[in-house]
């Protein structure tokens, strides 16, 4: 319109947000009538319209071999939230899907220190439009020892996570998770996110979550509220007779230098109060290590072995495997045998991890590759 031009985008290929970002505005200058003079180019993740990157034509073809292109650029593009023009979630539907190899670990089982299996996963996303996703996994194991523990959960606690055998040695095909979702922007500076079906592994229900991240804030709250009940152990349609309701309200904190903290307080599966304190280091080649500890007002004593629940995550991009340009990355978290205290639902696609990359610290952390 008059002068502008109005571009939405998905990353699916760049594991860094500001080079889909700078591939996106130097194909508008190319393609582009003359009279176009100013980009603004809308991030959509997961439906929703997380930021708006204004661009002047003229900075882009100037800057795009400039020593300092990439800073002075940053300097003079205009990063917004785009909850007013969340409009373009009205999209015809669209669906995604992979088949990829998986790998399963187990650690420190007194029985068996190390077991792994090793298999193929399908996942699938069909995209309605809207904010509304219909999302799904399953996977089938090849080969592995997972299915070999025996070791029988003596918990006085509900058994929401300690039977993890059993789900490991009867869920092969298995369906990971099966989830109507919805995602949106009730308001300025606020995300939505309602979540109903197979969650992951263990649950099904309904899960809901808000965020009020501003987009140029270090600092973020949430809550989330969860109604589920235990699967069975097969892993397929059915559910155990144990159910609950679990939530959190939290807080983020981005120190800079890449440190992340994230602290957790509310109710756990197995019904005990506490709180989880999460420190992560977010590296410029995309690796991060953290870790994690949870107490609540469960006993050292009725937790069992380990005392409280605590681990350490490490993620790698796929793409320093592979060489070749990918979003997915490699994760495992390494702590003591799963026990019943201090456990939380593994809800996928929570809201800060979705909208993070696009607001304005982190594309600033990673603007030196929008030239890229």
């Amino acid at each position: 319109s008059n002068d502008r031009a109005t571009v939405h985008i998905r990353n699916t290929r760049w594991r860094s947000e500001p080079q889909a970002i700078g591939r996106t505005a130097r194909v508008l200058s190319r393609v582009l009538p003359a009279e176009i003079e100013q980009f603004r180019i809308i991030a959509i993740s997961n439906g929703m319209a997380v930021s708006a990157i204004d661009i002047r034509r003229k900075d882009v073809e100037e800057l795009e071999h400039a020593p300092d292109g990439p800073w002075l650029s940053f300097v003079r593009a205009d990063i917004s939230d785009a909850a007013a023009l969340n409009a373009v979630a009205r999209v015809k539907p669209r669906f995604d899907w992979s088949l990829t190899p998986y790998i399963d670990t187990e650690l420190f089982d007194p029985d068996g220190p190390l077991r792994a299996d090793l298999g193929l996963r399908a996942q699938g996303r069909l995209a309605f439009g809207n904010g509304v996703f219909l999302s799904g996994s399953v996977r089938k194991k090849a080969l592995g020892s997972l299915d070999n523990s025996v070791r029988a959960s003596t918990s006085v606690l509900p058994k929401v996570r300690s039977e993890n055998a059993l789900y490991n040695r009867e869920g092969d095909p298995a369906v990971e998770y099966l989830a109507l979702e919805r995602f949106g922007r009730p308001g300025l500076n606020l995300y939505s996110r309602v979540s109903f079906g197979y969650l992951e592994k263990m649950y099904g229900g309904v899960s809901a979550e808000l965020l009020w991240k501003p987009i140029d804030s270090r600092l973020g709250f949430g809550g989330e509220l969860n109604f589920v009940r235990q699967r069975d152990f097969d892993q397929q349609f059915g559910f155990q007779e144990y159910d609950t309701t679990t939530g959190h309200v939290s807080a983020y904190y981005d120190f800079g230098n890449g440190f992340h903290t994230q602290l957790d307080v509310g109710r756990y599966l197995a019904g005990d109060w506490g709180a989880t304190l999460s420190v992560d280091r977010e590296f410029e080649n995309g690796i991060r290590i953290g870790g994690f500890a949870t107490l609540t007002d469960v006993s050292f004593d009725d937790f069992g072995e380990g005392s409280f629940d605590k681990g350490i995550r490490i993620e790698i991009p796929i793409t320093w495997i592979t060489g070749e340009p990918a979003r997915n990355s490699f994760r495992t978290t390494i702590r003591p045998v799963l026990r019943d205290g201090g456990a939380r639902l593994n809800v996928p696609n929570r809201l800060y991890e979705t909208v993070r990359p696009w607001h304005s610290k982190e594309l600033g952390d990673e603007w030196g590759r929008v030239f890229r």
